[in-house]
């Protein structure tokens, strides 16, 4: 069997029920990377503890989250190929996690995805259970900071808002936690962080 697009190991994956995914959901705006990136930042180097590093079907702009990027014939050919775990559509773009990520939840292993809220009944479903942080802000807080970054304009920027699903935890969902970011970050990560210590607790060490 001939390597995946992505590079990613060929062959079975292992099961995911030893570790635990984390999903953090909210809308545009909300600040879910920033946020991720400062908690990780308080908790230093921990071997169980991994970020995805999702697809996207759009370049690394430098001011959201690193991560790869394909064009859309590229995605369809790397999801035919069986590349990804997970992957969801929204705004326009393509957006995937790779194989890699079924892989660490399955050697017990938390891992962090900054996950859309219309693909976590699927994302319970492929990992039999995942964790949850729902990031918000309030709509005016929303606007601005997506207006901040430039590439959309305000029509669009309200069409985005107004396009918001209201959150329903899967059943299958270990624990969640939601977390009002309209001010400094500062409080929200140290949220983040004490959740992600607690989950990190009842994994094997």
């Amino acid at each position: 069997m001939s390597p995946d697009p992505l590079g990613l190991p060929p062959g079975p994956h292992v099961a995911p029920q030893a570790g635990l995914l984390l999903a953090v959901v909210g809308p545009s705006g909300a600040g879910k990377d920033t946020l991720i990136r400062l908690a990780l930042e308080r908790l230093g180097p921990e071997p169980r503890l991994h970020l995805a590093r999702r697809v996207v079907t759009r370049a690394c702009d430098g001011q959201s989250e690193a991560h790869d990027s394909l064009d859309e014939p590229g995605f369809a050919r790397a999801e035919a190929a069986g590349a990804f775990c997970l992957t969801w559509r929204a705004h326009g773009l393509s957006y995937g996690l790779p194989m890699l990520v079924r892989e660490q939840v399955g050697e017990g292993k938390l891992v962090l995805a900054n996950l859309s809220r219309r693909a976590l009944s699927e994302a319970a479903q492929r990992f039999g259970r995942l964790a949850l942080v729902e990031i918000t802000a309030p709509p005016a807080v929303l606007a601005a900071r997506i207006a901040a970054r430039g590439r959309e304009s305000e029509a669009d920027i309200l069409a985005r808002l107004s396009r918001a699903v209201s959150l329903e935890p899967p059943p299958e969902t270990h624990s969640s936690l939601r977390i009002d970011n309209s001010g400094a970050p500062d409080e929200g990560a140290d949220q983040l962080a004490r959740h992600i210590e607690a989950l990190l607790a009842e994994l094997p060490a």
